[in-house]
């Protein structure tokens, strides 16, 4: 009984470390399995079932990376970013490289932003954009032909 105890706190032990590693990287990559780490370690301790463990474990860890990757972009708010984005106009201020762009969008009342588009074209400082796609962390646009 003894070893069994053991590895249920080990587990639960594992288990507080990721969360805490969680906390410091501030991402949502390896809370789900500090979870499920922590339910299994606690029931494996108190019940001694290594399938019942075993199966809380996949079940806390999978619905973790599932709220995970079906939220992570609402509570971030890059997703609501993007979509107000592709609706703006913004201006070419910056060249980093041959392809890369600092390109001010404005936002709101008095607001704005900068972030770093790619182009498959050569802009120029001062040319209009609008977002096409978003690719990493980078926006992907098209120069806007003036009418």
């Amino acid at each position: 009984m003894a070893v069994k105890s053991n590895l249920g706190l080990f587990f639960f032990a594992l288990g507080v470390l990721l969360v805490l590693v969680e906390l410091l990287t501030l991402t949502t990559y390896v809370f789900p399995l500090g979870l499920g780490f922590i339910v299994s370690g606690l029931f494996y301790y108190f019940t001694g079932s290594f399938w019942g463990s075993l199966l809380l474990f996949v079940c806390f860890t999978g619905m973790g990376y599932w709220v995970s990757a079906k939220y992570s972009l609402k509570i971030k708010g890059q997703g609501s970013v993007l979509n107000e984005l592709q609706k703006q106009t913004g201006v070419v201020i910056n060249r980093l490289d041959q392809f890369t762009y600092e390109v001010r969008f404005p936002l709101g009342a008095a607001g704005e932003e900068v972030w770093n588009a790619y182009s498959r074209e050569p802009l120029k400082y001062g040319d209009r954009v609008k977002v096409v796609a978003l690719k990493g962390n980078k926006l992907v646009v098209e120069k806007v032909e003036d009418a």
